[in-house]
């Protein structure tokens, strides 16, 4: 019977619920937002499958990519977070009659994984969503697809493609697994309360957030909130949620330790935001959004046919990409975070308060006081 002992080692990828012959297993919030398994003992027959299935417990380290490509698929560009070449995979499997599973904000704007058989429904799975998705029962629709002989593109963060081959088992043709370069994952828990705190100082009833719009630009995205006819764009530097995700403080605690870097997740390709474009393809870099694409087996290089792609330098690639690589440190006050959040008052104000001061932040803080101080003395005079 699985027990978690150490949340470290525990990716939420739901794996083991799903094997459970007996379905003992559930998936429950902890304080923190995040989702683990917890088995009834009264039901659980001690089959060990539960464990057996676990990632976290057989990881294998990677050879490492067969190719490095810089891509843009003119035709998805509009509306996807960088290259499209998401869409323009998605709609080649879904054109053979296959399935696609990814993650899509649902109504109540929770994120969830889903199925896709047609244009319309991949959708709604575009564009970067930076919260833990509930997976549901997608492995076991995974596995009845492939049963029924449909090919199906499966897309998630490394440690949800490591659960989901685990539960497979054996290596299926039809199955193509694709992964993005992850930087970690915010609970589900913190991002709902932070929808609702988001509605109540917009005095609006939101009906879509959009974490990366980059119709002003691809490197300076706008995280943008819909409802009631109106729209609010922030800098996503400026956002509390988007910073403390880029600074670390709300990752969940296997983020920090995740052994499923540089490609050990098993996946066929790696999509990730070409970050060095300016360097690895600058005829490339017009500030409108370049995907990198990492081929990690045959059956990844056969589905990018077709695909307008540019072999690039690995490490050229990679020199802005390091969450593709490095895990990320523990910060200081993580601890500190999550034991104050449930009885913050003003929830925005309490996150604001977790931003770490980048270097950045303070020149611009820095300019605009030497701006202040100068105009003050041009009044003066």
């Amino acid at each position: 019977m699985i027990r978690i002992t150490d949340k470290a080692k525990c990716c939420g990828c739901t794996a083991c619920m799903n094997i459970c012959p007996v379905q003992c297993i559930v998936m429950r919030r902890d304080r923190e937002g995040f989702d683990y398994p917890v088995a009834n003992p009264d039901l659980c027959i001690s089959c060990g499958k539960c464990e057996d299935v676990c990632p976290m417990s057989h990881t294998a380290d990677a050879d490492g990519p067969l190719m490095t490509l810089a891509a843009r698929v003119p035709e998805f560009m509009e509306g996807s977070s960088s290259g499209g070449v998401f869409p323009a995979l998605a709609s080649k499997v879904t054109g053979e009659g296959g399935v696609v599973y990814g993650a899509v904000m649902n109504p109540d704007l929770t994120v969830s994984h889903a199925d896709a058989c047609d244009a319309q429904s991949v959708e709604r799975m575009r564009g970067s969503k930076y919260v833990q998705s509930e997976l549901y029962a997608s492995f076991e629709d995974v596995k009845y697809e492939l049963s029924e002989g449909r090919k199906v593109m499966f897309t998630g963060t490394p440690c949800q493609i490591a659960g989901l081959k685990s539960y497979i088992g054996n290596d299926e043709p039809d199955l193509l697994l694709v992964d993005c370069a992850c930087h970690g994952v915010p609970g589900p828990g913190l991002w709902e309360k932070y929808v609702k705190a988001l509605s109540e100082k917009y005095g609006m009833q939101i009906n879509d957030i959009r974490f990366r719009v980059k119709d002003r630009s691809w490197r300076k995205y706008d995280f943008v909130v819909c409802g009631d006819g109106r729209s609010v764009a922030t800098p996503h530097q400026k956002d509390p949620y988007m910073l403390l995700f880029l600074q670390d403080m709300t990752l969940r605690p296997s983020c920090y330790q995740c052994p499923f870097r540089k490609g050990g997740s098993g996946s066929d390709l790696t999509l990730a935001d070409l970050w060095n474009v300016s360097e690895a393809a600058p005829e490339m870099d017009d500030d409108r959004g370049v995907s990198l694409i990492l081929v990690n087996t045959e059956r990844g290089r056969r589905s990018i046919s077709g695909l307008p792609v540019k072999e690039i330098d690995q490490v050229l690639a990679l020199k802005r990409n390091g969450a593709f690589a490095q895990n990320p440190q523990v910060p200081q006050r993580r601890e500190e975070f999550f034991l104050g959040l449930h009885s913050a008052k003003n929830l925005i104000g309490y996150m604001k308060g977790f931003v770490v001061r980048t270097p950045l932040h303070k020149k611009v803080y820095r300019s605009a006081r030497t701006m202040l101080s100068k105009i003050k003395r041009r009044i003066v005079k």
